[in-house]
């Protein structure tokens, strides 16, 4: 479950890849560091955040809603970047990086959503406090493997990822997936709103 909502590409994701493909070594830190965000909100959510969340659906409204825009302005940046035929990285920093990263993540809706929420959710849901901590680690092993999949294969492919041309593909592709799920998360806001109040 974890794995098949932390493999669709997100700003995390395409961040990791960008700093990869510019050959970037702190790009094996930041993936270290987005398991170990993930590591917290999952637990929190085991703890019962996630189920209380869940149980009231203006929440889940306001996520989606939230998460859309995130979507949304995290798409317009990456289409503008392909635009403008970007460097590879656009923070060459190391604290920079990791604020950077640090903030695709806790401040992306659809991250909380996933791991509170979601993987969280469904871990509240054991009863014994042991079967929740095995699937709350099985979740983060999920995110440890494809963080450090994608960190290793993005780094690797690099040396062969040269000119504006890769660059600019690259940040319309992510533009176009980001645009795609913000549409997605509007249409079902949308027909939530019109269940509730239309």
């Amino acid at each position: 479950m974890a794995a098949s909502l932390i493999v669709a590409i997100g700003p995390q994701n395409a961040l990791l890849i960008r700093l990869g493909l510019g050959r970037l070594r702190g790009v094996f830190a930041i993936a270290a560091i987005y398991v170990a965000i993930d590591a917290v909100l999952i637990a929190v959510g085991a703890l019962g955040v996630g189920s209380a969340i869940s149980s009231v659906p203006l929440l889940k409204f306001a996520f989606s809603v939230f998460a859309a825009g995130f979507f949304l302005l995290f798409g317009l940046r990456s289409l503008l970047n392909a635009a403008r035929g970007t460097a590879p990285f656009d923070v060459q920093d190391g604290q920079g990086t990791i604020r950077k990263a640090v903030l695709v993540s806790l401040l992306n809706p659809g991250v909380i959503f996933d791991t509170i929420v979601l993987v969280g959710g469904v871990a509240a849901q054991y009863d014994d406090l042991t079967q929740r901590a095995i699937f709350s680690l099985g979740a983060v092993t999920a995110s440890s493997l494809w963080f450090a999949t994608l960190a290793v294969a993005s780094y690797s492919a690099g040396r062969y990822v040269t000119g504006a041309q890769v660059w600019r593909i690259l940040d319309l592709v992510v533009g176009l997936l980001m645009l795609i799920l913000a549409a997605t998360l509007v249409q079902d806001a949308a027909g939530f709103a019109a269940a509730r109040w239309g």
